[in-house]
């Protein structure tokens, strides 16, 4: 750095104070991938000779300066110390600047400078270097480059910033220790330290120097003639002032030899400039005295030169280097663009709009090949007339030209002959140029490649696609995709409605942990262990979701893909749940029908089925015959060859099934078998034909059971009811002639008893004299008791007649109340000395029937004579008459003795008196109520009571009511 020196003799010259920077030596190492290179020595060795070098270069500065010149006249230490920190890594930063501080403090101490001045000068110096560096590496990961004029402006920004820093802290230094002035202190600084970080720092950047590479020979006579130029500019006596003189030269190598070329040649035309200025040479330190009232003019003079030289070429250096690799990038990309566009395995044109039309400018062989014709026929013709697409083309053409859309891909047919399928892709030739989109002659790329065999393909495989899901989708089949590691890839619907499961809770899972019970897991990672078992048909238990089980048969195969290598494993199954079940139900039904025989053989007589009841039935094991034929001793011999004779087949235990054989129905029958110990068991044996799903009979079945004691109580049975039907009929004509007997001596009482009867009566009248009163009271019980005995003959004449359907019926209408009053009218003569209260209730209207009034007059006495009879002095009786819509119905009901409840199902029986009548000693014959069930059922209607013991009874009859000529009932 420039500083203002001691105010005294240079005995021994000193550094000036402040000047003292650490700079970091740029070793040199291999460029990594970036062409970047890094320190290849350790980091306290790179920061040591860097710490060293801002010393040394900062007592040299100050040994250089002019004569009675308190500024250097380059300060070399500020341009290291920042190069050093852009060329070291970030972490090497922490070491580099506290060294920066205490090789400047040493310097400037070493100079003569008061220890705080010393301090004040090494803070400034290590704040400016760190400053630049920080400001150029902001946003940069590694070492910072210098290739483009934005990295360039950060460079020159950055120096601006560190300046600034040095030149307010050296100049705050001088005015406060050394009694300097700080303006004039601050420029020197600011331009001594800007052209030597200008100049230097860049030599810790990273530049290119691949122009220098390629010209090396036309480099080596470039710098020679620079070099000669300016050591001839800065020589002793050349006074002239020429300083534009290098400026050509280093033109020249800016535009020829790269950026990094020029950071050297300024660096080394600063050297040569300062150090021939310091000595008194060159144009800068020949100017007269009388011009130039101090020296620091002298040195500000020659840092102007180099940051105007350094500002100059280092822009064009790097203007020129982008340009050049623009260019070689360009014609890079253009080879490769014409390369891919005539040796592109896709078709590539190049398409012109013109009007309504993209017509063909250039394509390449496959282009034609995919178009179907030669190349030089197809240029000029319409691209867009071989294209079979419903899309506009020339508006999706100028859409683009708009900005509208940046290409445009569609698969489409093409219209040629051979329709070959393409995939066509169009886009702007030069997208983002503005051009109108009714421009004509706008240019087009377009990339075209044949998908016919790959359309084919997709087509073919969508319809096996298709077609696979469609088998698998609607098979019963279970079928579940294995990885090879026991992972389920995939399930079709019939295994998901079978685990219940979706296949997206399974897929990703080990088959075992989610589809297999728990006992058969162990097994099953087994089996996929050993390929070879894998493959092999096995049964296993299918868990679902709900924890319940499934048994199914599973066939396995492997999945291989092109190279042969298996891949998954493919599992299909049968679910044989129902089978299983029924099978063991059937096994299960068979062994537990202890007390039922069941025996099966195949088509040959082999035996498939003993069971326990078989078993114990006839004294063999199923060990000793299942596989074997039956044996003959079975069956009773004489019983096996009747039956055979009378089928026509050989004597055996064959003759059990040669009827089904022959006919196919089952056939029951008994049969005699003998037991292992020779005792004989008569069992009711029915046998069928066994047919297996596909109605094949493939054997027969039999069911018995031992009928033995059976057939022996059916015997005694039969036995018993022909007795008991000897019996029957010996009292069927019995009852026959009891009633023939009560008609005949009905017939015969019925005479006498009238003739008593009436001359009893005529004795009554005095027909034979005047009666005495004991005479009269006599008569009067003969008479009572002849008319009682001719009512029971007429009963039992009644009665006979309605038994043996003899008994005459004259149907006509009938109004039921006549037959009420009439029936009232005749009971009056009971109640002379009756306290009974008898009413009637007959409705206005005519309630009529269709039967014989007589008949129906004697079912209404009799019920209500029963119910005078019956009911105690104080009681009530009541004849009624109604009508429903089809019905007439008598009721007599009475507040009597009741029928108990238990004996009113017999009450219609003949003969029959209830209890009450019995303990009462009341008379009667128990006829009445028989004969009024037997007339009312002969008319077509019923008779029912209601009545409980002590409780009254009423007895209803319903009649049909009697339909008019016009289906209206009477």
């Amino acid at each position: 750095m420039s500083h203002r020196a001691l105010a005294q003799t240079r005995a021994a010259p000193a550094p000036s104070p402040g000047d003292a920077t650490a700079g970091t030596p740029t070793a040199a190492s291999p460029p990594d991938a970036s062409g970047l290179r890094a320190p290849a020595f350790p980091g306290w060795l790179f920061g040591s000779a860097t710490v060293a070098a801002v010393f040394v270069l900062s007592l040299a500065a100050v040994a250089l300066a002019p004569e009675g010149s308190t500024i250097a006249v380059w300060w070399p230490a500020a341009g290291v110390a920042v190069a050093a920190l852009l060329r070291a890594p970030r972490r090497w930063w922490a070491v580099i600047v506290p060294g920066v501080v205490l090789a400047s403090a040493l310097a400037n101490y070493t100079a003569g400078r008061p220890p705080a001045a010393a301090v004040g000068f090494g803070l400034s110096n290590a704040a400016e270097a760190w400053l630049v560096a920080w400001w150029v590496c902001r946003g940069v990961t590694g070492r910072p480059v210098l290739r483009s004029l934005e990295d360039l402006w950060r460079l020159f920004s950055g120096v601006v910033l560190g300046c600034s820093v040095i030149a307010v802290g050296g100049g705050l230094t001088v005015h406060l220790f050394l009694d300097g002035d700080f303006w004039q202190t601050a420029r020197s600084l600011m331009a001594t330290h800007g052209a030597a970080i200008v100049v230097m720092a860049p030599l810790g950047m990273a530049t290119n120097g691949a122009a220098f590479a390629r010209r090396r020979g036309e480099a080596v006579g470039q710098w020679l003639i620079t070099m000669g130029v300016v050591v001839l500019l800065f020589s002793p006596g050349q006074v002239l002032p020429v300083t534009f003189a290098p400026m050509p030269f280093l033109v020249w190598g800016a535009l020829r030899l790269g950026p990094r070329n020029v950071c050297w040649q300024l660096l080394s035309v600063g050297v040569i400039g300062s150090v021939m200025t310091v000595h008194g040479n060159g144009p800068f330190a020949a100017v007269p005295e009388s011009q130039v009232p101090d020296p620091e003019t002298t040195g500000a003079l020659v840092q102007l030169f180099l940051l105007a030289a350094a500002i100059i070429t280092m822009p064009l250096a790097l203007a020129v280097d982008q340009r050049r690799t623009a260019l070689d990038r360009v014609s890079a990309s253009e080879e490769l663009f014409r390369r891919s566009f005539s040796e592109s395995l896709v078709g590539m044109l190049v398409l012109r709009l013109t009007g309504s039309d993209l017509r063909i400018e250039q394509l390449n062989g496959t282009a034609a090949e995919i178009l179907g014709g030669d190349a030089e026929e197809l240029v000029g013709r319409s691209w867009t007339a071989l294209l079979d697409t419903s899309s506009s083309v020339d508006e999706v053409a100028r859409s683009m030209l708009a900005g509208a859309s940046s290409g445009w891909r569609e698969e489409l047919w093409l219209s040629t002959p051979d329709r070959r399928r393409v995939q066509v892709s169009l886009s702007p030739l030069s997208p983002g140029t503005d051009v109108s989109p009714e421009a004509e002659g706008a240019l087009f790329t377009a990339q075209m490649s044949d998908v016919t065999a790959t359309y084919d393909a997709n087509s073919r495989l969508r319809t096996e696609m298709d077609f696979t899901s469609a088998v698998l989708d609607t098979t019963d089949c279970l079928i579940i995709v294995v990885g090879l590691d026991g992972t389920v890839v995939g399930m079709n619907p019939a295994a998901e409605r079978a685990a219940r499961r979706s296949d997206s809770e399974v897929i990703g899972k080990p088959l075992w942990d989610v589809l297999v019970a728990p006992e058969e897991r162990t097994a099953t990672r087994q089996r996929f262990a050993d390929r070879r078992a894998l493959v092999q048909p096995h049964e296993g238990t299918l868990m679902t979701s709900a924890g319940s089980r499934r048994r199914v048969i599973w066939t396995s195969a492997y999945l291989t893909d092109e190279t042969g290598t298996r891949t998954h494993v493919v599992m299909t199954g049968i679910d044989v749940t129902r089978e299983r079940t029924a099978q063991r139900l059937l096994s299960d039904v068979v062994e537990s029908a202890t007390a039922t025989p069941m025996i099966g053989t195949d088509l040959d007589g082999t035996v498939t089925v003993f069971n326990r009841g078989a078993e114990e039935m006839l004294q063999y094991t199923a060990e000793e015959l299942l596989g074997a034929a039956l044996p003959d001793e079975l069956l009773l011999p004489e019983e096996a060859r009747a039956r055979a004779a009378e089928l026509g087949v050989e004597p055996g235990v064959g003759v059990l099934s040669a009827a089904v054989a022959r006919t196919g129905e089952p056939e029951t029958r008994d049969w005699t078998f003998v037991r292992q110990d020779g005792t004989r068991v008569l069992v009711n044996l029915t046998v069928s034909a066994v047919q297996d799903t596909f109605g094949q009979r493939v054997g027969y079945f039999g069911v018995g059971r031992d009928v033995t004691e059976q057939r022996r109580s059916q015997r005694v049975l039969v036995a018993t009811l022909a007795k008991e039907r000897e019996a029957v009929d010996r009292l069927r004509q019995l009852d026959q002639a009891k009633n023939e007997f009560v008609s005949t001596v009905s017939h015969e009482l019925r005479t006498p008893i009238t003739s008593i009867v009436g001359y009893t009566e005529m004795l009554q009248d005095g027909v034979a004299g005047e009666l005495r009163p004991e005479q009269a009271r006599l008569l009067d019980v003969v008479r009572r008791n002849g008319e009682r005995l001719v009512t029971l003959v007429e009963d039992l004449l009644t009665l006979s007649s309605l038994e043996s359907g003899t008994f005459a019926t004259d149907l006509a209408e009938v109004d039921l109340r006549d037959v009420a009053c009439q029936a009232y009218d005749a009971v009056r003569p009971l109640l002379s000395q009756r306290d009974l209260a008898v009413t009637l209730d007959v409705p206005e209207d005519p309630v009529v029937v269709h039967g014989d009034a007589g008949q129906l007059e004697r079912v209404a006495l009799n019920l209500l004579s029963n119910a005078v009879k019956f009911t105690e002095d104080g009681g009530r009786v009541s004849l009624s008459l109604r009508r429903s819509a089809c019905d007439a119905m008598l009721v007599v009901r009475d507040t009597g003795i009741g029928i108990p409840v238990e004996e009113q199902p017999d009450l219609f029986t003949k003969f029959f008196r209830s209890s009450s009548a019995q303990e009462r000693a009341i008379q009667g014959t128990g006829l009445g109520l028989s004969i009024v069930q037997s007339i009312v059922r002969n008319h077509g209607g019923d008779v029912s009571v209601d009545s409980a013991h002590l409780a009254g009874t009423a007895f209803t009859v319903r009649l049909p009511l009697a339909r008019g000529a016009d289906g209206t009932v009477g």
